[in-house]
């Protein structure tokens, strides 16, 4: 019955999980009891002293490695299998058993003989050096098996591991005792009415593996079973608290956080370890009014003192009456995450005050908007910061200089390799702009690609002082060339003009021509030196920008035109309220020019007619001055604005020649574009941009 018993043991640990490694040795150490008992049986019924001593070796095989494999047993179940993996400690483990089974069968013999009893047969024991051996084998596998349980029964946090061990611990002591009894002293002493009873008594060992397996599932991986070593081997620290928010239970990790032990804590109320009291009093309103709580940061005390910032979340348990009856509570530690966050305060706050006190402008824009500035650099454009946040950085760029700047600044965010370091002017918020060194580099900006951008005003380095200057004594020589021109011109032109009015009789008909002659030349020099001087001073002029309505303008430009010439015929159409931002003098200037153009070119059309208006495009708005005049080839269309360059003679249409080319920089230095369109005997269109 007994050997039916192993092997149906055997077989239920292994089913519980053929797969674990504490199951398999479980059943290994249920063996030797198999092939003990079988082989007891066979040696009590021999029927021949000869026959009992055969049979009296194959229990050998059972009682001599039994201590080996419970030792690895018990080694595997509290938490040594690191030892006892080890291909030498397994070697050194069942080197005793093997020499005791070979003593056994070899004739150096533990028991030695067998004599008659009423029962069967009872073996003698042989007072050898083997039999020492063997004993101390057996008592030191057995003692060191059962302190390891004891030690574990101890030291263990889960209910269902601490009584598994107390079983295992107290379940060898009356096997021991009554199996040594009946199998060693007994026959010792010469009484043999009683008959071996070590494997059967051995029972009450297996029996206690049995109910622990039953009873505390310590060998089958189920959710009964591992729920509490789940909550014990969690990081995060796990308190159950009952209905007086007492302590009933923590995991391992609170030993890792607060250096409690979990004995310590038991019974302890969870204020014991909050550090604070309105903590306790939140987390209890909290849980009163919603029934749980999640990610609260809170402070822990810890054993030493030290108060230790965690994330907690609870929720209330309830019993199988619905009733309130106790909180499960865990805790995160977050010391390093709050140290990380310090570390990263300190960290943006040195660069913030690096950012805010620099001497050098810095600047970010997305989409061509600015999104932060420091104060240098709204402090360098004339505006605050409350000012320039949010601005589009068009209104900060100098007109010559935007259509350049934009386009690259988009290239730049779409991923181009466009120059990250550069010279160009910025536009103040009165109007008047400063030369600056620009670096742009790509950086995301709150989960988008933006342009993190430094500019160092370079006004007043060397090399632009020096260049204003030369700047300024070309312009005091063109002003004295001019002015040491004009004077010997006027004289040209009134002497000349004098001798037209009052000495013209005294003159034959090629005087009269050649005086004439000199006259017109010298007004005509006088115009090509007043428009030069007005082509230079544009290019140096200040910008003021404004908003400028183009639409009236153009009708004032062209009645001043109707007033010179009321007996000409000519259809105006102007486009309705068309406004622009720029300079109103130079713009006014610039459209004059183009107006006057179309007046002059349409003069011999009998049915002349000049038209103003703006066309969107995928630039953006493009204005435009087309008229129905003479016209002329657009293969010469790119001498038309470099100064001087005529394609009508004098005779057929006055001009000096300075009028487009003052158009085109104008133009240009409002950041914008121009160009012609025209056909002979058809018309002309002149188109321009300006930024917006």
């Amino acid at each position: 019955m007994s050997s039916v018993f192993y092997i149906l043991l055997m077989v239920f640990v292994l089913r519980q999980n053929p797969n674990k490694r504490l199951n398999r040795i479980c059943a290994l150490a249920m063996l030797p009891f198999v092939i003990w008992s079988t082989g007891s049986i066979l040696f009590v019924g021999a029927l021949s002293k000869q026959e009992a001593l055969l049979w009296l070796n194959i229990p050998a095989l059972g009682w001599c490695t039994f201590p080996s494999f419970i030792l690895l047993f018990y080694m595997e179940f509290t938490g040594h299998s690191k030892i006892s993996r080890r291909p030498l400690f397994t070697i050194l483990c069942f080197l005793p058993a093997v020499l005791c089974v070979y003593w056994q069968w070899s004739g150096n013999k533990i028991f030695s003989d067998v004599i008659r009893d009423s029962y069967g047969w009872t073996q003698v024991i042989a007072n050898t050096p083997q039999l020492i051996f063997f004993t101390a084998y057996y008592v030191s596998f057995i003692s060191i098996s059962i302190y390891l349980a004891y030690d574990y029964w101890k030291k263990a946090n889960i209910k269902r591991q601490k009584e598994a061990a107390k079983l295992f611990f107290i379940t060898p002591f009356p096997t021991i005792v009554l199996g040594t009894l009946t199998d060693v002293i007994f026959p010792t002493l010469g009484i043999t009415f009683v008959p071996p009873l070590a494997i059967v008594f051995i029972l009450i060992w297996a029996g206690g593996f049995a109910y622990a397996i039953l009873k505390y599932n310590f060998i089958a991986l189920t959710p009964k079973g591992t729920a509490d070593e789940i909550l014990a081997t969690m990081n995060d620290v796990i308190f159950l608290l009952d209905s007086n928010n007492n302590i009933t239970f923590v995991n391992d990790a609170v030993f890792r956080l607060l250096n409690y032990t979990p004995r310590e804590l038991q019974g302890k109320p969870f204020g014991f370890i909050a550090a604070s009291y309105e903590d306790k009093k939140e987390i209890s309103e909290e849980l009163a009014e919603s029934g749980t709580i999640s990610n609260r940061e809170i402070y822990l005390k810890g054993k030493d003192g030290e108060l230790i910032p965690v994330l907690i979340s609870a929720s209330v348990v309830k019993d199988q009456f619905d009733e309130p009856s106790g909180l499960i509570i865990s805790a995160k530690d977050i010391r390093q995450l709050k140290l990380t966050e310090r570390n990263l305060r300190e960290s943006e706050e040195k660069y913030r005050n690096l950012v805010e006190h620099a001497l050098i402008g810095i600047g970010i824009h997305q989409n061509l908007i600015l999104v932060y500035a420091n104060q240098k650099f709204a402090s360098m454009l004339g505006y605050s910061l409350e000012e320039i946040l949010d601005k589009p950085i068009e209104d900060i760029i100098h007109p010559e200089e935007r259509a350049l700047i934009l386009e690259r600044a988009e290239r730049r965010q779409k991923g181009s390799n466009e120059p990250e370091t550069y010279e160009m002017r910025f536009l103040k918020s009165d109007g008047s702009y400063f030369y600056a060194l620009i670096s742009n580099v790509l950086i995301e900006y709150e989960g988008k690609v933006a342009t993190l951008f430094n500019i160092a005003d370079i006004t007043d380095t060397k090399s632009r002082i020096e260049l204003e200057q030369a700047n300024k004594e070309l312009e005091s020589f063109s002003y004295t060339v001019s002015h040491d021109l004009k004077a010997p011109l006027r004289s040209i032109i009134g002497f000349s003009r004098i001798l037209l009015e009052d000495y013209n009789d005294s003159l034959d008909e090629r005087g009269q021509d050649y005086l004439k002659r000199i006259f017109t030349s010298a007004r005509h020099m006088q115009e090509l030196i007043d428009g030069l001087l007005k082509l230079s001073k544009i290019g140096r002029a200040e910008l003021y920008i404004s908003q400028v309505n183009l639409s009236k303008m153009c009708m004032d430009i062209l009645q001043d035109l109707k007033t010179l010439e009321p007996a000409r015929q000519v259809e105006t159409v102007i486009a309705e309220n068309v406004t622009v931002f720029g300079d109103r003098n130079l713009l006014r200037a610039a459209m004059e020019n183009l107006l006057q153009n179309a007046w002059k070119f349409t003069s011999k059309n009998l049915r002349a007619k000049i038209e103003f208006g703006v066309e969107n495009s995928e630039k953006g708005c493009v204005y435009f001055v087309r008229d129905n005049g003479i016209g002329f080839d657009m293969a010469y269309a790119e001498k038309l604005f470099k100064p001087f360059q005529r394609l009508h003679s004098e005779s057929e249409f006055s001009g000096t020649g300075i009028g487009l080319a003052t158009v085109q920089r104008i133009i240009q230095r409002h950041g914008g574009k121009i160009w012609v369109e025209s056909e002979e005997n058809v018309g002309t269109t002149f188109y321009f941009t300006l930024p917006s």
